[in-house]
């Protein structure tokens, strides 16, 4: 009998420490699920007629996985050297992890669309550009010029940056900043917030306290839903992009 008991004790010691070792395994490969980026493609026609409706399209991918449930995707067109003037539209359709929009320009020129896409708590901001009807050939003479000789809008083009957010009790609001794959460090990270029904929008500087991450400390006054605008500044780069934080 005690023989029994003593092989008994040992089968159900072996049993949980699977057990364990399982679920350590599992929250192992739910940690690289989080760590990996998505990942998004643009696809923007290269040329279109004024008039014409042209569709853009986001494909959305984390890892091998197809994403389907992006929180937000928003294509930004402004027309060249204008980006002031730029034009904000949420995708109107989708087709799984893919996100469309149709759209019809109404004058000719050289146009910059940039696709905004918030999924998982990531964030990315491809940019591509489009030619519509017949540019005259001073403007496509000063474009190639800019990019002889500032690369204005090669760098406009071939930004690519990605942000995570994570809020630590009623402490503070981390913000992970990386462009081109890099920490990035030496700017200004500034939040412009709100919520429904305000009147006036908080502009919140962030500190950073190591290369690639800033944070918002005593955060006990923010509850609920808010709207934010992450703007990202240097003598460089001057980025913004819309998220949602839930405080």
């Amino acid at each position: 009998m005690r023989i029994n008991w003593f092989i008994s004790v040992i089968a159900t010691i072996m049993i949980v420490a699977a057990c364990g070792q399982t679920e350590e395994e599992q929250g192992g490969a739910d940690l690289v699920d989080e760590l990996t980026p998505i990942e998004v493609e643009l696809d923007v026609p290269e040329s279109a007629e004024i008039g014409e409706t042209i569709t853009f399209s986001s494909s959305v991918t984390q890892g091998e996985d197809f994403v389907d449930d992006a929180r937000e995707v928003v294509y930004e067109i402004w027309p060249e050297g204008q980006k002031e003037q730029s034009e904000l539209i949420e995708a109107e359709e989708q087709e799984g992890h893919v996100y469309l929009l149709d759209h019809v320009f109404k004058e000719a020129g050289n146009y910059h669309v940039q696709t905004h896409v918030t999924a998982r708590g990531l964030h990315r901001m491809p940019t591509s550009q489009i030619q519509v009807g017949e540019v005259e050939s001073h403007e496509q003479d000063e474009e190639d010029h800019s990019h002889e000789d500032g690369h204005h809008h090669e760098h406009e083009h071939r930004t690519e940056i990605d942000i995570n957010t994570s809020i630590e009790g009623v402490e503070r609001l981390v913000v992970q900043v990386a462009v081109e794959g890099l920490a990035y460090t030496g700017g200004d990270v500034t939040l412009e917030m709100w919520q429904d029904g305000d009147e006036q929008r908080q502009w919140l500087d962030l500190d950073e306290i190591e290369e690639g991450e800033f944070e918002l400390r005593n955060i006990d006054e923010f509850s609920g839903t808010y709207y934010v605008i992450v703007h990202i500044q240097d003598e460089k780069l001057h980025e913004h992009f819309h998220i949602e934080l839930e405080f």
